[in-house]
């Protein structure tokens, strides 16, 4: 059930909505002070750039062309974590995101969503990587289990991005990402944050190095990536010279983010 308020209302005071409302459910704010709203991803709530993906880099870059706010490491950690956190939306939808909404986050055409189910150790899914397409990862990880190579994104400022919907970690559990041989990540353009167990505590994980193609999350604790964590991907050449950027959000535990060839 939705509640829609027509014209100005005004809270002169603390409100609970789950009774103003008179059930348990969401509040969609289309407008604040006259600023709309995007009502698949809030940017304007967090103080964000359109498209999703400008928002990385230092100051001098943030908000411009992807291919220069994703060239450094320069992110600063609460803009990394809020990008994770408009996501979660997507995330927890029921239908996958439409290109509509990847247009949003790559400034591009987008194309339509997936759901990519991360698979067992002896049934692994593949590492999803299409240009313009948000893939959503489903079901949980026990022990090891390391998803096939991933298709090439052959062409140079090719983008997608990898979305968490929440995963459980048991039995030492490992997940490993495969990247195409061509899809090598860059080691001046990676950057990819964790956070502590439950909290928005972040630190910024080791750096790839140049030719890395497998990225590896090693669960300690048994815990649960939460909802609108992310890697995303960016490619600075037709060959290679990949970047990714992600945060790891965690509950129950932490993960580790490490590389290899």
């Amino acid at each position: 059930m939705s509640q829609e308020f027509q014209g100005k209302v005004d809270f002169r005071d603390t409100v609970d909505m789950d009774g103003a409302l008179g059930v348990k459910g969401e509040l969609t704010v289309k407008t604040v002070n006259g600023i709309s709203v995007d009502s698949d991803i809030p940017f304007e709530l967090l103080g964000l750039a359109k498209p999703w993906s400008s928002n990385f880099g230092g100051d001098q870059v943030a908000g411009l062309a992807t291919a220069a706010t994703t060239a450094n490491v320069l992110t600063e950690p609460i803009i990394a974590l809020k990008c994770s956190r408009v996501l979660e939306q997507i995330a927890d939808a029921t239908d996958v995101p439409s290109a509509a909404i990847a247009a949003k986050v790559f400034g591009g055409t987008g194309v339509a969503g997936a759901d990519v189910a991360i698979g067992t150790t002896g049934a692994p899914g593949q590492t999803p990587m299409v240009d313009q397409r948000i893939s959503r990862l489903t079901g949980d990880v026990a022990g090891t289990v390391v998803m096939s190579i991933a298709a090439d994104m052959a062409a140079d400022d090719t983008e997608t991005l990898i979305l968490f919907t929440g995963h459980t970690f048991s039995s030492s559990g490992i997940l490993k990402l495969t990247l195409h041989g061509d899809r090598e990540l860059d080691a001046e353009s990676s950057e990819v944050f964790v956070t502590a167990d439950g909290t928005d505590a972040m630190t910024r994980a080791t750096v790839p190095t140049d030719g890395d193609d497998e990225i590896v999350l090693t669960d300690t604790g048994d815990c649960t990536i939460l909802a609108g964590s992310y890697l995303y991907f960016h490619s600075h050449h037709a060959t290679d010279v990949t970047a990714v950027k992600g945060v790891i959000r965690t509950t129950g535990g932490t993960i580790a983010v490490t590389y290899t060839a």
